[in-house]
C-alpha cells in the first residue's frame, strides 16, 4: 500500500519512509446470499373516492341594471285646437250656437299647430268635423224653416221661444213625401164654391181667385199660398194665426160641425196677397193676408170646406 503522504510503498501500519500511519483497510464478511422469493401481483381492490365535499359559497344576488330612458320634455297641444274642439262638443248640447267658433278656432288650430310643430292636429280635425256636421245641418234646417219662422215671428203669436224650435220641427215634417202628396191632393185641382168663386193653385207656389168662374178678365187677386194638412194645420190654426180672431169656442164649433171628420183632414190656407184687378183696373195690394181653417174631404176628394178666420164666412167647394 502507499503511504499517503509520500507515496513510498510499505506493509506495515508506519510508513517506512516519513513514519506516517498507513491506513487501515477492513476487509468486509460476505454476507450470506438472501433466498430468491417471488414478487406476487398485488391483488387490485378498487377504491372509492371519498366524495368531496365542496366549499358553500353563497350565490349573491344579482341585480339588474336600470334602464333609464332619456327625459322628453312633454310638448302641450296647441291652444286653438284644444278650444276649437272644446266649443264644437259644446255645441252638441246648445243647439249648434258655439258651432261657428268652434270650426273657426279648430281651422286656425290646424294651420297654427303645422306651423309650430305642435301637437293638436287630430283636436283640430275633430273640431272641424263636428262643427261642419252641425253647421251644415243647422243650415239645411234654417233654408227649409225661414219662411215659417220668418211668419210667426212677424204674424204669430208664441208664449215662448221653444215654439220656435216647433216650427222649426214642423217645417222638416213638411219636407217628407208623404206630407207633401197629401197637400198635392188639395192643390192639384181648381176649386169653385156655390157663389162662382174660383181659386186655381199653380205648382210654383202662386194662387189666383176670380171672383167668377165665367169671367176670369176683370175681376181677381193673387198672390203666393201656403196650404197646411193635419196636425200641422192645427198648429197653424191656433198658435201661428190666432191673431186673426179664431177663438177657441169657433174651433170646438168647427169640431162639433164635422165630428166624423179626421184630424188628419183639417187643412189651413194662407193667402198672401200681391195684387189683382177690379173693375178691369189693376190694384196694387200691400201685404194683404187672408187666413183659412177647415177641412179636405180625403175619402171622396170632392169636398173643400173652407171658413175664413176674420169674418167666419164659410164656402164649400167642390172641384172645376
Amino acid at each position: 500500500m502507499r503511504c499517503p503522504f509520500c507515496g513510498a510503498e510499505n506493509d506495515g501500519k508506519f510508513c517506512s519512509n516519513c513514519g506516517t500511519k498507513m491506513p487501515q483497510e477492513q476487509a468486509s464478511a460476505p454476507q450470506p446470499a438472501e433466498a430468491y422469493v417471488p414478487i406476487q401481483p398485488a391483488q387490485y381492490i378498487p377504491v372509492e373516492p371519498e366524495p368531496q365535499q365542496q366549499e358553500y359559497i353563497p350565490i349573491q344576488p344579482t341585480y339588474a341594471m336600470p334602464i333609464t330612458q332619456p327625459v322628453q320634455k312633454r310638448v302641450k297641444s296647441n291652444g286653438w285646437c284644444n278650444a276649437g274642439l272644446a266649443l264644437s262638443i259644446i255645441a252638441w248640447f246648445t243647439l249648434g250656437i258655439t258651432s261657428p267658433f268652434g270650426f273657426i278656432l279648430s281651422l286656425i288650430g290646424l294651420f297654427d299647430s303645422a306651423r309650430k310643430h305642435q301637437p293638436g292636429r287630430g283636436k283640430a280635425i275633430a273640431g272641424l268635423i263636428m262643427s261642419g256636421l252641425l253647421i251644415f245641418s243647422l243650415g239645411t234646417m234654417a233654408a227649409v224653416s225661414y219662411k215659417d219662422v220668418k211668419q210667426i215671428l212677424e204674424d204669430g203669436e208664441f208664449s215662448s221661444p221653444i215654439e220656435i224650435f216647433e216650427v222649426i220641427d214642423e217645417a222638416l215634417d213638411r219636407q217628407d213625401s208623404d206630407y207633401k202628396k197629401k197637400v198635392d191632393a188639395v192643390t192639384a185641382r181648381d176649386w169653385v164654391d156655390s157663389k162662382g168663386t174660383l181659386i186655381t193653385f199653380n205648382k210654383d207656389g202662386t194662387f189666383k181667385v176670380y171672383q167668377s168662374a165665367s169671367e176670369k178678365e176683370d175681376n181677381y187677386y193673387y198672390g203666393k199660398f201656403r196650404l197646411y194638412r193635419g196636425s200641422d194645420a192645427y198648429s197653424q190654426i191656433t198658435r201661428t194665426y190666432k191673431r186673426y180672431g179664431i177663438t177657441n169656442s169657433d174651433l170646438q164649433e168647427f169640431k162639433k160641425s164635422f165630428y166624423k171628420i179626421k184630424s188628419d183632414n183639417y187643412v189651413c190656407l194662407v193667402l198672401d196677397i200681391e195684387g189683382g184687378k177690379t173693375g178691369g183696373e189693376a190694384v196694387k195690394e200691400d201685404k194683404k193676408k187672408e187666413v183659412y181653417y177647415g177641412y179636405f174631404d180625403d175619402d171622396k176628394k170632392d169636398k173643400l170646406v173652407l171658413v175664413n178666420m176674420k169674418n167666419k164666412v164659410r164656402s164649400d167647394y167642390i172641384p172645376h
